[in-house]
């Protein structure tokens, strides 16, 4: 019983240090997400003109690679399909997200993967992977969604 004890301790203690040493970066993953879902309630209720590009671009929580990949997909999106374009939003990897927001619930200081996972009950099973790294002017947001992120290490869907 002690040693089960000991296993659960120690197994608490080591998730926390994870999330301790990828602090940072996790919440400015986090803020990202936060500040992307309040971009998109300001589109849905006309209190921006802002286009999606335009948005990503000014964004100082991303890096400059994000951005890049971000307008690339979007792009050749719209070649391909000049109405529909990509059918789904990038950053979430899918249609619909949770409006109340996001909760870390894992982080990989190894591949500065960050797992984020909706607020409420309902959307608790929705994950969004984000990579962060750390720059000279601190942690930025390098990857999210489908955007940067390997297909084997995206929320599954």
């Amino acid at each position: 019983m002690k040693i089960n004890v000991i296993i659960l301790l120690a197994a608490t203690l080591v998730s926390g240090i994870c999330h301790a040493e990828c602090g940072q970066g996790a919440e400015v993953a986090n803020g990202f997400l936060d500040d992307y879902i309040k971009y998109n309630a300001d589109v849905y209720n006309q209190k921006t003109q802002e286009t999606d590009l335009q948005w990503i671009k000014r964004n100082e929580k991303l890096t400059d690679n994000f951005k890049k990949a971000y307008k690339n997909l979007v792009e050749q999106a719209q070649k391909q399909d000049p109405e529909l374009g990509l059918g789904f939003d990038p950053i979430f990897d899918a249609q619909d997200y949770p409006d109340q927001g996001f909760n870390i619930v894992n982080c990989e200081q190894q591949s500065n993967l960050v797992t984020l996972a909706g607020k409420n009950k309902e959307w608790e099973n929705f994950k969004v992977v984000l990579k962060v790294i750390n720059t000279k002017k601190g942690w930025r947001v390098d990857g999210a969604g489908v955007i940067n992120i390997s297909k084997n290490k995206q929320a599954s869907r």
